[in-house]
This record gives C-alpha cells, sequence and structure tokens, in this order.
C-alpha cells in the first residue's frame, strides 16, 4: 500500500475518530508540509532507514525533523499493528539532528510573590492564582471552572482543557488519565479566593479566549512593571520552585499530572548553584576524610 493511501483512507480517519483536534491538525500539516512530498507516493514496504535517513536529512530544520519523523513512526506502527506492514523500521536508530534544549524563562519565588501581589484585584487574579500555584497546563488554566473550585475542603478539580483551534474555542478532556487529578490550594490562595469566589461564576478567565486571556496576562504585567513569563512556563515556575524547595519529585509528578516521572525528572529538576556546591562539599569531606 502507498503511504498515500493509507494516509488518506485509514490513518487520518483514525486519528479524526481518536485523538484531540489539535494533534490532528499538527498531523495534518506535517503530512503535507513535510512527509507527503517525498514519501507520500512510495510504498510503505519500500521505506528503510536509510529512505528516512536521506529523507530527514533534507529536512529544514531539527524541529521540523523530529515533527515530520514522529508522524512518520505513529503511521507505520499503527500499519504494523493492523498487520499492513510486516517489518518495523521504527525499532532501528534512525539519525535525527540534535534540538536546542528548551531552556523555559522562570519566575522566581520572589517573582512570583510579586506578580500575585500585583495581580490584587485584577481580572485574571483567581486565574493567576491557580495557574501559579497548582502547576496547571495552560489548557487546564484556561478551562478551570469555579464550580471545580472546593474551597471549604481547599482543592481543586482538573475537569477539562480548554483550546484556541482554528480560530474557535473547543472542550478538551484532560491530556492524560492522570491529568484529570485533584489539587490542594495553599492556605494564602484558599483565603483570597474565597473573597473573589463570592462575585464570580463560570469560568476563572471569564467570557475571555485562550488567546485573549494570554494578552490580557502579558498587557496587565507590562503595564504594571510585574515579572512577566508567558502561561506554559507559570507550570515551569511552579514545578521547579517546588523541587528546589525540597519537595519530592514523585509528589510534584503527581501534582503535575505526568504519566512518568522521568519526564519531571527531565524538565524540571535542576539544581541550583548552591545544591551543587553543597554535593561538592559532601564529596570533598569523604575524599579527604
Amino acid at each position: 500500500m502507498l503511504l498515500d493511501e493509507f494516509w488518506t483512507t485509514r490513518f487520518l480517519p483514525y486519528c479524526t475518530a481518536t485523538l484531540r483536534e489539535c494533534t490532528v491538525i499538527g498531523y495534518e500539516s506535517a503530512w503535507r508540509l513535510h512527509v507527503a512530498p517525498t514519501l507520500g507516493g512510495m510504498s510503505m514496504e519500500d521505506i528503510t532507514v536509510d529512505t528516512v535517513d536521506e529523507w530527514i536529512a533534507g529536512l529544514s530544520s531539527a524541529g521540523v525533523a523530529r515533527k515530520a519523523w514522529t508522524l512518520l513512526r505513529a503511521m507505520l506502527r499503527r500499519a504494523i499493528r493492523w498487520g499492513l506492514l510486516d517489518v518495523d523500521i521504527t525499532r532501528r536508530q534512525i539519525r535525527l539532528p540534535q534540538s536546542r534544549r528548551y531552556e523555559p524563562l522562570l519566575l522566581t519565588l520572589r517573582q512570583q510573590r510579586i506578580q500575585l501581589r500585583g495581580f490584587y484585584d485584577a481580572p485574571l487574579e483567581a486565574w493567576l492564582i491557580c495557574a501559579s500555584t497548582c502547576g496547571l497546563r495552560t489548557e487546564e488554566g484556561y478551562g478551570l471552572e469555579w464550580s471545580d473550585v472546593d474551597l471549604r475542603a481547599g482543592i481543586l478539580r482538573v475537569e477539562r482543557g480548554v483550546q484556541w483551534v482554528s480560530g474557535r474555542v473547543i472542550v478538551v478532556d484532560p491530556k492524560t488519565s492522570l491529568s484529570r487529578r485533584t489539587l490542594p490550594l495553599p492556605r494564602f490562595a484558599v483565603r483570597r479566593l474565597r473573597e473573589l469566589k463570592s462575585r464570580s461564576s463560570g469560568r476563572l478567565i471569564g467570557g475571555l479566549t485562550p488567546p485573549q486571556a494570554a494578552r490580557a496576562y502579558r498587557a496587565y504585567c507590562l503595564r504594571h512593571d510585574l515579572p512577566y513569563v508567558p502561561p506554559r512556563n507559570l507550570r515551569h515556575s511552579w514545578a521547579t520552585n517546588a523541587l528546589a524547595s525540597g519537595a519530592d519529585i514523585a509528589v510534584v509528578s503527581k501534582m503535575l499530572g505526568h504519566s512518568d516521572i522521568q519526564t519531571t525528572a527531565r524538565y524540571y529538576l535542576k539544581p541550583d548553584l548552591t545544591a551543587l556546591r553543597d554535593a561538592q562539599r559532601l564529596y570533598e569531606r569523604a575524599l579527604i576524610a
């Protein structure tokens, strides 16, 4: 079967029926721009490791190569699962270009304190409190409703996400099974949210769309000279600061809704210079004892 035929008749309908809309759109883009022009007319049985290596080498950047390979790998593995392909080249070593490690801009604890105080009585204050103190994914924060916040118990429940896809708002289920979770709120957050909840209902971002909420948050920070990071980096900031403060990595992983604790370690466990010096002191003490 030609890869193009497999995409049209089998894989795309499967993705449309089972995957998030934003994922399908990403797959369609990768297929149209990067996979179909070179590999679409090939039989799946004729795609070899050498073919893939040569194809990847001709792509414009490491990010593009990884995106395109992710799609091709998913297609070939699905074909094998459906009995349409016998040889699994995805299990062999494919040479992907090295991409620069993503180092997100983070807020320190002091900057978070300044930012939260600066948002006092701002329209997005409740959203910022929850997003900053619970390590929510961006879509989870945008989808949070006041009915999800139980201030008697001091918890919030992550039940959904809200995304902006193709110019419209869509409500999606939590990303993974572990993403549907119940999280404790800090005591200061509970006290302040009690004051705010009495005058609010619906979503914490009100009637704003995700892009509007992101722009309003950024504009408020700039207008009031407050520390700023993009909304998704509020999650990075919480996780990094929680681990640096001594929180157990397994607990942080559960708060973040990660399926694998290694994901938490890879992206958020970053000992600062003080911790590294402490490690050297322990080593030195053992060495010269």
